[in-house]
């Protein structure tokens, strides 16, 4: 069985949720969706779920390389990280002058200690457009 091409411009749903007729744009649904993103374990550098994610390589305390399946168009793409620990703050960061159009890094340190750790549940997700 031979599958073709969906084209459209705009999509139109019956808006289950709200009740009324709901229509977004193509170039939205393209531009406005996140393209790669990634949940790091308890452990820091082994990946609990993700998408687009080829592998993490962990450089040391608190610092770990996520490479993407399918690159980015350029290297000034959106990074948004987060990280959480039940008891403990952790903040997490991203150094934007290493990203690249493959890869991008998670930085983490103890709030309470201002000290680089390993950041437990910490995720990233990226914003742009795929080349």
């Amino acid at each position: 069985m031979a599958f073709g091409n969906l084209k459209f411009d705009t999509l139109t749903t019956s808006g289950q949720i709200h009740g009324s007729e709901v229509s977004i744009d193509a170039d939205y649904i393209n531009h406005g969706s996140v393209k790669h993103w990634v949940l790091l374990g308890s452990s820091g550098n082994s990946v609990t779920d993700s998408f687009n994610n080829t592998s993490v390589a962990d450089n040391g305390t608190g610092d770990y390389t996520l490479t993407r399946t399918n690159n980015m168009a350029n290297a000034t793409y959106c990074v948004n990280v987060t990280s959480g620990s039940h008891g403990t703050s952790y903040n997490a960061v991203t150094d934007t002058a290493t990203q690249t159009t493959a890869v991008f890094d998670i930085r983490g340190a103890n709030a309470a200690e201002s000290a680089v750790a390993d950041i437990p549940n910490a995720n990233g997700a990226i914003l742009g457009d795929l080349a």
